[in-house]
């Protein structure tokens, strides 16, 4: 158990290490940080690449966010950011890995940015039983700035622009994860080639721990933090699961608001899993609508056999 500690120890400053390049802010789309989830006990493939394929099922999962629904900005086309990620995740066990594969659509009034990706992740069988896994992810976004919908001082300014000004650029990102089955840890960073601050370096620290009330009760705290070394971002949760069927569960993201999140699952070896989450602002009431809202879609399959070995099948409920 040492040893592995002190391999994610080890890991963890690795990615760390990686954030002493230079970087210089971009004139025109500025700060770009990655969206939040309040599903993100149920979306670590988003935020780190090391858990592709680790609930050893085929598993396609959709989310949709609308920020501070109802929200009236001063842009033609305001209204509510809203958000949509689509995650597609595969374990080759025969191969001791696993891949996944992600979309992103982000809508902020006149900026836009879309992201694909694609991870790996290889898996360290140890002999206390428990799983070590490293993951890298290459990608490519898009972000996009309309001038047509700012609202400037001054109409007449010959600096303000028309038209719409696009910047794409590759991205890459890494990962590791600790699974003891009972209890998991994870650390990542995200878009470590990025010179230009328009998407900067992200770390990602994420954990929780599973205990079995009784047969049919599961409890599991959860705990997700997310700094660009400017801003910092602590998500608490506690979720409860019944009978590998119903959720219910809620976590607060300090500054922000709490969340109450619900769900259940459907159809044979509950294969079909729906949840919903509302946020309630709780921080800059003044300035932003009073709720949030997500919806999560998933549908998960056996996963394939590969090397000829047969992958163990589980519930929907979340394990790694």
């Amino acid at each position: 158990m040492k040893q592995t500690l002190r391999i994610l120890i080890l890991s963890f400053f690795m990615i760390h290490g990686m954030d002493s390049w230079s970087q210089s802010k971009s004139p025109y789309l500025g700060v770009q940080l990655d969206p939040q989830f309040s599903h993100f006990m149920f979306n670590q493939l988003y935020f780190n690449p090391a858990t592709a394929g680790a609930e050893n099922m085929t598993k396609f999962q959709i989310i949709h966010r609308t920020q501070w629904a109802n929200y009236q900005a001063p842009f033609d086309e305001g209204g509510s950011p809203g958000q949509q990620i689509f995650t597609a995740s595969l374990p080759l066990n025969g191969w001791k890995s696993g891949v996944g594969l992600q979309f992103l659509n982000d809508k902020l009034g006149p900026i836009s940015n879309q992201d694909i990706a694609l991870s790996y992740a290889y898996k360290f069988n140890l002999s206390n039983g428990s799983v070590f896994s490293v993951g890298a992810r290459g990608g490519y976004y898009t972000r996009s700035l309309n001038y047509n919908l700012l609202r400037p001082n001054d109409l007449n300014d010959d600096l303000i622009k028309t038209g719409s000004y696009n910047e794409s650029r590759a991205d890459l990102g890494l990962g590791v994860f600790y699974n003891a089955g009972n209890y998991f840890v994870g650390a990542s960073m995200m878009h470590i080639n990025d010179k230009s601050k328009v998407s900067p370096k992200q770390l990602y620290l994420n954990a929780g721990y599973k205990y079995y009330l009784s047969d049919e009760f599961e409890i599991m705290p959860t705990i997700l933090y997310k700094t660009d070394f400017v801003t910092n971002t602590l998500n608490g949760g506690l979720m409860f699961t019944y009978s590998d069927k119903y959720w219910l569960g809620g976590s607060y993201r300090a500054g922000d608001a709490g969340i109450i999140i619900v769900g259940v699952s459907m159809l044979e070896n509950n294969a079909l899993r729906l949840g919903y989450a509302l946020d309630l602002t709780t921080n800059g009431t003044a300035a932003k609508s009073p709720t949030s809202h997500e919806i999560l879609l998933s549908y998960s399959i056996p996963a394939p056999r590969v090397g000829g070995k047969k992958s163990i099948i589980r519930t929907p409920r979340f394990r790694h």
